[in-house]
């Protein structure tokens, strides 16, 4: 799966904060999902997910450091580009 055009001011930003966008290859068929991930020395740590799904993309980001359930859907996105945000905006912990 190719991960979908952000603008460059975007792009540009998440290098210089060392995020990576990274897509999750065994996504169903119809359905994407991208993971954010921040760039940590030898290890990446996950800030959240943005998944494709019947039209908009759902943006997920890691709200809790221990439990189960440690990220929770913040918003929902016509574009790539404002679900990526609203994750950055709404990450709390990082996994």
């Amino acid at each position: 799966m190719a991960i979908p055009d952000i603008s460059t001011e975007l792009r540009q930003s998440l290098d210089r904060h060392r995020f990576s966008l990274r897509p999750q290859p065994e996504a169903r068929s119809g359905e994407k999902t991208v993971h954010l991930v921040l760039d940590h020395g030898a290890e990446a740590l996950h800030a959240g997910r943005v998944d494709f799904h019947l039209g908009l993309w759902s943006a997920f980001a890691v709200v809790r450091g221990h439990g189960l359930f440690r990220s929770e859907e913040v918003s929902r996105h016509e574009t790539f580009e404002e679900a990526v945000l609203a994750v950055l905006a709404n990450f709390t912990h990082l996994e």
